[in-house]
């Protein structure tokens, strides 16, 4: 039932936006009662909470592998391709999808464990302020993903894969020129 509701919530908050994620019509398309959300979630802040935690877990493990490797470009390369396959998560995640969602301070918390990967990955780089340095990355990559994911990419998007990792490069190249990030 749990995942259920959440395929449901996703495909409401896709298909008809955040006025119409509503514990009725999520489970109205879960095919159950509202007690549903109540009983596994607590309420809709809640199940939209676990859509965020769920993202976060998918999104850690598709780039884990990179950064197990320290290869930030790899790592650059998997946050899109993630983003690109989970749209909804990802605009639920990063975007504010859902205004009127508030996560609690364990969501945030989390959401801070996915980012120090990164940054742990910068240091081992050696740049100084490696928070910085992944704050720099991580704002990159955003920002191209979201462009792309609202179609608002000023360019031709047969060149998205090369601007994508040439942005990559360019924040890489001056961590590495500066130090300090």
């Amino acid at each position: 039932m749990r995942s259920r509701l959440l395929d449901a919530a996703l495909t409401v908050l896709q298909r008809d936006g955040a006025a119409a994620l509503t514990v009725r019509n999520i489970t109205d398309e879960a095919g159950c009662s509202t007690t549903g959300i109540y009983t596994h979630f607590g309420g809709k802040n809640g199940l939209v909470e676990a859509i965020l935690l769920d993202g976060f877990q998918s999104f850690d493990e598709a780039l884990a592998p990179a950064y197990e490797a320290d290869d930030l470009l790899a790592a650059g390369r998997a946050y899109r391709r993630w983003a690109l396959a989970n749209p909804t998560h990802y605009l639920v995640m990063f975007g504010r999808a859902v205004p009127d969602f508030v996560p609690s301070e364990a969501a945030l918390v989390r959401a801070y464990e996915s980012f120090d990967s990164l940054v742990r990955v910068v240091a081992r780089r050696g740049v100084a302020d490696p928070e910085a340095g992944a704050y720099h990355l991580y704002a990159t990559v955003h920002g191209y993903v979201m462009l792309e994911l609202v179609d608002m990419g000023p360019v031709d998007p047969a060149r998205l894969d090369e601007l994508y990792d040439a942005g990559i490069a360019l924040v890489m190249d001056g961590l590495s020129a500066t130090g300090p990030g």
